[in-house]
């Protein structure tokens, strides 16, 4: 929680501190969630949600403390929940939904956007819906 309290905002609004709280307990009985440790400490944390029904994963609440930006560790968690969804045979396209802070991370990693909503999270706060896109 305290990787999320630093990060927020800009990257998350504090309306969505109790749906990753939610989120945490119901994915640590039913689905991957990774963490990144740096010298002892968790610098780093995602998820990745597989939807069978629509042979689908999501990357989940992916963040990085903040006094880590830029060193790797986002690209670091983010490839290695890639590489789980694509050991998995029923997950044929991974997306994400981001903010307008975090968009051009994933674009460097070949999402591509197929939707923007205006204030989507919040006042200031736009959801970017993203695919990442396959050869």
């Amino acid at each position: 929680m305290a990787i999320f309290d630093a990060n927020t905002p800009p990257f998350f609004s504090p309306l969505e501190r109790d749906d990753f709280q939610r989120n945490l307990r119901r994915q640590a009985l039913t689905a991957p969630y990774l963490v990144v440790e740096h010298e002892g400490s968790i610098i780093a944390c995602g998820g990745l949600e597989v939807q069978i029904p629509v042979n689908s994963a999501g990357l989940l609440w992916g963040r990085v403390r903040r006094d880590f930006h830029g060193r790797g560790f986002g690209r670091l968690l983010t490839l290695e929940r890639l590489r789980k969804a694509r050991e998995l045979p029923e997950v044929q396209r991974v997306f994400i939904d981001t903010s307008q802070h975090t968009k051009g991370f994933y674009e460097k990693l070949c999402f591509t956007i197929v939707n923007i909503t205006a204030d989507g999270y919040e006042p200031g706060l736009d959801r970017y819906d993203m695919l990442l896109h396959q050869d």
